[in-house]
């Protein structure tokens, strides 16, 4: 049984608990850590689990994001000695640990925290939030194993005046959805294996009227598809490149405009060092998706593909 928060705890968490969304999202992991650990000497001793473990959730999912795997998985077991199983926070803490191992590629491992989470059907009571809730996860392991398939597949080192001259032949010529099928078309088949088996294990795990509800696991391997699921799963580091007010890119784009930002060759560089550092080396996937970002333009896809953390769905 916990005990009550006072107004001073209450006022110091009003303080805390912002500070560290902040510090999650500008991915400073230092600033987040102290915070947490600020947070944690207030509600530990007063017993309030579920909500220190949501916002330790919000590190530990920060720690997979910077390939701190051995700390993330260590405190997301510590949580599950102490959650109730027939809680949210629970599942939540599962599927972590499910995105932890798939970011390591050990999908094995990952699997029966897949099934567990996607085969409960009493925790979350209303069956509309429990559908929209196990949708978001499905969507989110599809966008994680796009990643773990596609690393290391070639080597990491880009051509950037080829890729240049690549990227502006693709804006001229292609539509939206020819670009997401021409990332399609340049993934792998062992990926595309990969998602098929991993989307076709998750929605198994479904009832079946919302297994009908989704896609078929054959849909979600068509070109376009895989083309969208690939291109929102760079998001997650490309995002703060691009759209953090702190980043240059932002800045210029923000004082001087997109002419300014597209001469400089910021949009290409960036994207190009994200992919790099997740492993993602073939080209056209490259070019593809710094041709997305030039046309739909910065606050556009800014706006657009804010990527939304796992404790996040809840406000959804």
């Amino acid at each position: 049984m916990n005990s009550p928060l006072s107004n001073k705890q209450k006022e110091r968490l009003k303080i805390l608990e912002p500070k560290l969304d902040i510090s999650i999202q500008k991915r400073d992991y230092q600033t987040a850590k102290s915070l947490i650990h600020d947070i944690q000497t207030i509600l530990r001793p007063t017993q309030h689990f579920v909500r220190l473990f949501q916002s330790k959730n919000k590190l530990f999912e920060l720690a997979i994001e910077l390939n701190d795997f051995d700390f993330a998985i260590s405190g997301l077991r510590s949580n599950l000695e102490i959650l109730n199983e027939r809680t949210r926070i629970y599942l939540e803490t599962i599927s972590l640990l499910a995105i932890c191992y798939v970011r390591m590629q050990e999908i094995e491992k990952a699997k029966p925290y897949i099934k567990e989470v996607l085969a409960n059907q009493t925790v979350i009571k209303s069956e509309r939030t429990r559908q929209k809730f196990h949708s978001e996860i499905i969507n989110r392991f599809n966008e994680e194993i796009a990643l773990c398939g596609l690393k290391n597949m070639t080597e990491t080192t880009f051509d950037e005046d080829e890729i240049e001259r690549e990227v502006m032949e693709t804006i001229q010529r292609l539509t939206d959805d020819e670009i997401f099928s021409q990332i399609g078309n340049s993934t792998p088949k062992a990926t595309k294996d990969l998602i098929f088996m991993v989307y076709d294990y998750s929605t198994k795990q479904l009832p079946s009227n919302e297994r009908l509800a989704l896609p078929s696991p054959e849909q979600k391997i068509k070109d376009t598809e895989v083309g969208q699921t690939v291109f929102n799963s760079v998001k997650r580091v490309v995002y703060n490149s691009l759209c953090s007010p702190d980043s240059e890119i932002y800045k210029t784009w923000f004082n001087n405009g997109m002419q300014m930002v597209l001469s400089k060759g910021y949009i290409r560089s960036a994207v190009l060092s994200c992919l790099v550092s997740l492993g993602i080396g073939i080209k056209m996937i490259a070019v593809s998706i710094i041709a997305l970002i030039i046309k739909f333009g910065i606050e556009v896809y800014c706006e657009k593909y804010k990527p939304i953390g796992l404790m996040e769905i809840r406000g959804q």
